[in-house]
């Protein structure tokens, strides 16, 4: 059976960390903030209208690449039509933009660093949904083969195990509960063009601090 990660799971809400966050030079304070605002909800909540705003993306663009990418993350963390049902798939899909509507975060004032950059505390809480996952999916799963005759074939334990796992978070986060806040400082900086965004390593502590 295919133990459950994490870490794969977290790298869906990864989906928006890409070359179109960027906003255009000259940011004052309240326009760092707006713009990191702008681009945590684009990520984390499918919310394009005000990211528009902000960069020179366009709406098609934000939402082909929102979707590609997700597409693409789901199939390297094993959810893809090659080992699990078309249902399985829209599941997750629907799942994993789910849980990203439901990671809670809030910004604090933007704050002027000395090279043009600013720093923005992010104050975030993270969902306890993944918290002994591994083991309430492999019980689950032995409870469903206690009685079994004979051993299913790898693709419909590998359907079994992702369809438990899908049941379980489902659950979680339609109750969702969350650990203790903590305090992520992220960073709205220019490159060498003068063009603003926050950097990817910023961005990743944002997600690794998102869920327990």
């Amino acid at each position: 059976m295919k133990k459950t990660k994490k870490m794969s799971l977290l790298a869906l809400l990864l989906v928006f960390v890409m070359v179109l966050l960027t906003g255009c030079g000259g940011m004052s304070k309240e326009d760092a903030k707006a713009y990191a605002q702008s681009v945590l909800d684009a990520q984390y909540k499918g919310e394009f209208k005000e990211y528009i705003k902000q960069t020179e993306a366009t709406e098609k663009e934000a939402k082909e690449l929102y979707e590609g990418n997700l597409d693409q993350l789901l199939t390297e963390a094993g959810i893809d039509k090659s080992t699990l049902s078309d249902e399985m798939v829209e599941n997750y899909r629907n799942l994993f933009l789910d849980i990203g509507k439901q990671v809670d975060y809030k910004l604090g004032d933007a704050k002027e660093a000395d090279d043009d950059s600013f720093t923005i505390d992010v104050k975030i809480k993270p969902l306890t949904a993944f918290e002994g996952l591994d083991d309430e999916v492999l019980s689950a799963v032995q409870s469903e083969l206690a009685d079994a005759e004979e051993i299913p074939s790898e693709d419909k334990i590998n359907e079994l195990v992702y369809g438990k796992m899908y049941d379980l978070l489902s659950e979680k986060i339609a109750n969702p509960e969350y650990g203790d806040e903590q305090v992520v400082t992220i960073h709205v900086k220019p490159d060498k063009e003068g063009v603003y965004y926050i950097p990817d390593e910023d961005l990743t502590a944002l997600n690794n601090a998102s869920l327990l």
